[in-house]
């Protein structure tokens, strides 16, 4: 049957699963590095009594030159040691990575010293035997415990190595959780922004819908899609095809290209920015308009204005309609009657109040729904995120059952609560 184990009782459920393997483990472990430290030690001491041994023979042995060369080299190798031995030390941490440190660092040491020793011995024979038989040793002895350093890891330190990995995985572990958690947090927070935008959108729709009910601006309303209306009937029956002609216009008119007089040039800057607002101001017959769509005919008729032979026909069809047939006369005393009747309307002040506020309605309406529409985006990153850390979760979960099931030899199943 299979177990299942909480996360947050799994390393305890470890322990008790692994019982005496792991104590056991822990206790070699300790021990070994322990008689690494002492090993270490007492090398640097040997080599302390050794050095003072040998300085005192300097003194006393000055007459025999070659006892004197030996002790020289006695000193020389004595300092160079413990030298070797400076940055030695023993990690309070004694995790997997940090004995693989130092089982490199103690057979190091051990080789380093082994090759300082018979580098030196040549000159120290035959004297100092029995001491250099005890350096040889303790460096035999670093050896040693470099390499049961080395069994351990290989063998039974691998369930320490395993634990490690199952912990930085539970460490990996909380941190999903903790980024799925603000994950969700930042979800939740857009969801309750998104809920108010609506209903300031709903509230702003009864606003606008109130304002519209009014009798006074029902009027204006009508009088305003009218005026719309003639805007867009002008567009296509005046100025359809003309924007582009007009500006190549303006454009080689600037340039000294084709001269235009002053108030033709003004109209065709005023008609390509705001043809109806033009057209309005327009006195009647629209006399600006017809001397701008004759100058537009000579300079395509002329080639002066460079089109293409069915663009420019079309521009001169639409130039000769508005200046001889007065095409646009009725949408021209439709606007300017339209005009004043808008003009009327906002000559009241409680018309005029009212269109201010539905504009500042529509404003707000317009800022409202470009704000839920980042809001929406950042919904979907959220959600986006809360789902990739719950996959990571998911898989990370199942990597630790497999590492604990490969560890312990037992069926279970790791869950997070």
């Amino acid at each position: 049957m299979t177990s299942q184990v909480p996360v947050a009782d799994l390393q305890s459920w470890l322990r008790k699963s692994l019982g005496s393997n792991l104590s056991q483990a822990e206790r070699e472990r300790d021990k070994l590095t322990a008689e690494i430290g002492r090993a270490v030690d007492s090398l640097r001491d040997f080599c302390g009594q050794l050095a003072g041994k040998a300085e005192q023979d300097l003194e006393t042995k000055r007459d025999n030159r070659a006892q004197y060369r030996a002790s020289k080299a006695v000193v020389r190798l004595t300092s160079i040691l413990p030298e070797m031995a400076k940055d030695f030390n023993v990690p309070e941490q004694r995790n997997s990575l940090n004995l693989r440190n130092l089982q490199r660092d103690t057979s190091k040491l051990a080789s380093d010293a082994t090759r300082s020793r018979e580098d030196w011995l040549r000159q120290i024979r035959p004297y100092y035997i029995i001491d250099m038989m005890s350096l040889g040793g303790n460096v035999d002895k670093l050896r040693r415990l470099g390499d049961e350093l080395h069994s351990f890891l290989m063998g039974r330190g691998t369930v320490l190595r395993s634990l490690e990995d199952i912990d930085g995985k539970l460490e990996s572990l909380t941190k999903l959780q903790g980024g799925k958690e603000i994950a969700a947090t930042q979800r939740k927070g857009i969801e309750d922004k998104l809920k108010e935008a609506a209903r300031v959108d709903q509230a702003l729709k009864s606003e606008a819908s109130e304002v519209r009910g009014n009798q006074k601006m029902v009027r204006y309303l009508e009088i305003d899609a009218e005026m719309r209306k003639l805007r867009s009937e002008l567009i296509r029956t005046g100025f359809s095809r003309l924007g582009r002609p007009l500006k190549k216009l303006i454009s080689i008119s600037e340039r000294g290209d084709y001269p235009l007089p002053i108030e033709v040039r003004e109209a065709a800057r005023e008609y390509a920015q705001k043809p109806f607002t033009t057209f309005l101001s327009e006195g009647e017959g629209y006399p600006r308009l017809k001397s701008l769509m004759e100058a537009l005919s000579r300079a395509v008729s002329s080639g002066k204005l460079a089109l293409k032979q069915r663009e420019a026909n079309k521009v001169v069809e639409r130039a000769d309609q508005v200046v001889a047939e007065n095409s646009l006369l009725q949408i021209h005393d439709s606007a300017k009657k339209g005009k004043a009747a808008y003009d009327a309307c906002l000559s009241d002040r409680e018309t005029e109040a009212l269109v201010q506020k539905l504009k500042d309605v529509r404003k707000k309406g317009k800022a409202n729904r470009a704000a839920q529409e980042e809001l929406r985006a950042e919904l979907e990153r959220a959600v986006a995120n809360e789902s990739q850390a719950e996959e990571q979760i998911g898989s990370l979960l199942k990597e630790i059952g497999s590492l604990v099931r490969k560890l312990t030899g037992a069926d279970v199943t790791v869950r997070l609560t």
